[in-house]
This record gives structure tokens, C-alpha cells and sequence, in this order.
């Protein structure tokens, strides 16, 4: 309404040009035609007033009620991107998290395979120990087997050289007591050696 009454002057401009008819000024009339006759001025006015409040009615307030529906659907907009962008973020802060929760249990993934691993290296390496032990003992029986059997056929081969030997010296038969004392007697000999 400031406005209208800034540009009243403006406006009521014309009409007082289109009053004057196209005929020049002349001085004398410069006045009538600068202050007009009141009820022309009057009527004027208040076709300017209805001029006014026509386009006030008709164009004024459906543009402004237009003005007012696109800037709440643009603020709508606005508030939507806003929360969209928010969820958004949410979303990133959240997946940030899990990504990290997921390399934190990845992690401890490898670190219980690498104990796990451990674990069963040792395992492999005691069983292997064990093994190697139960072979070492095995062999040292059987090597103590074949010792006992080896000195039981040369214990045989001497009673046998022996026997043959005795015979030959003495010459006659020999009982078997003297023959098993003659050969523990030699037997020791060679244990004492």
C-alpha cells in the first residue's frame, strides 16, 4: 500500500496529460490543468481506486496465492532434501559402523585361525615327537633282538667250535657236564674281553 501511494503521482500524471486534450499549455491555463477541476479529479481517483481493486481481486491475490503455493512446495522440497540428506548420512554413519564392527570380527577371525594353527602345529609336532620316539624304541628293541639273536647263534657257533674243539684235544667224548662247563668258562673269557 506504501507503494501505491509512492507512485499515486506517477499515475495520476496521465490523466491530468490526457485532460489537457493534445492542445498546448499555454501559462494562464497551466494551473487548470495542474490542479484539474476537483469533481474530474475526484472521479479520476475513484476509477483509479476501482481500476485498484479490481486487479487487487483478480490478479493480486491468485498470483500471490500461487506465489505462496510454490514457495511452500519448494520449502517442502527443501525440508525433503534436508531429511533425505540426513537419512542419508545416517545411513553412511551406520554402514561406517558395521564396516568397522566387520573388519574388528574379520580380524578376530584370523587371529583365533592363527591360534587355531598354532595349536595344531604343535599338535602335529608332539604326534610327530611321539611317533619318532615309539620308532626309536622300536628300532633299539629290535636291534636289542637281533643283538640277543645274533649272540645266541654265535653263542651256538662257539659251543659248536668248541665241542669240535674239545673233542679234538682231549681226544675222547666228552659228558655234557663238562661240555657246558668248559663253554660257560670260554664264554666268560670272551665277555671279558
Amino acid at each position: 500500500m506504501k507503494r501505491l501511494v509512492r507512485l499515486f503521482p506517477l499515475i495520476l500524471a496521465p490523466a491530468v496529460l490526457a485532460s489537457c486534450e493534445g492542445k498546448p499549455f499555454e501559462q494562464e491555463d497551466f494551473l487548470h490543468y495542474l490542479f484539474p477541476n476537483p469533481w474530474d479529479a475526484l472521479a479520476i481517483f475513484l476509477a483509479f481506486i476501482i481500476l485498484l481493486l479490481v486487479v487487487f481481486y483478480f490478479a493480486y491475490k491468485p498470483v500471490k496465492k500461487l506465489i505462496k503455493q510454490r514457495k511452500d512446495y519448494v520449502e517442502g522440497k527443501i525440508k525433503n532434501a534436508e531429511q533425505r540428506e540426513l537419512d542419508a548420512e545416517q545411513k553412511v554413519k551406520a554402514a561406517e559402523k558395521q564396516i568397522v564392527a566387520s573388519r574388528q570380527e574379520a580380524m578376530e577371525i584370523v587371529e583365533q585361525a592363527k591360534e587355531d594353527a598354532l595349536k595344531e602345529k604343535e599338535r602335529i609336532a608332539l604326534e610327530a615327537k611321539t611317533l619318532r620316539e615309539e620308532e626309536v624304541k622300536k628300532a633299539k628293541e629290535q636291534i636289542a633282538q637281533e643283538i640277543e639273536a645274533s649272540k645266541d647263534e654265535v653263542h651256538k657257533e662257539i659251543v659248536s667250535v668248541a665241542l669240535d674243539a674239545s673233542k679234538k684235544v682231549l681226544s675222547r667224548e666228552v659228558n655234557s657236564k663238562d661240555n657246558e662247563k668248559l663253554i660257560d668258562d670260554f664264554i666268560k673269557d670272551l665277555d671279558d674281553k
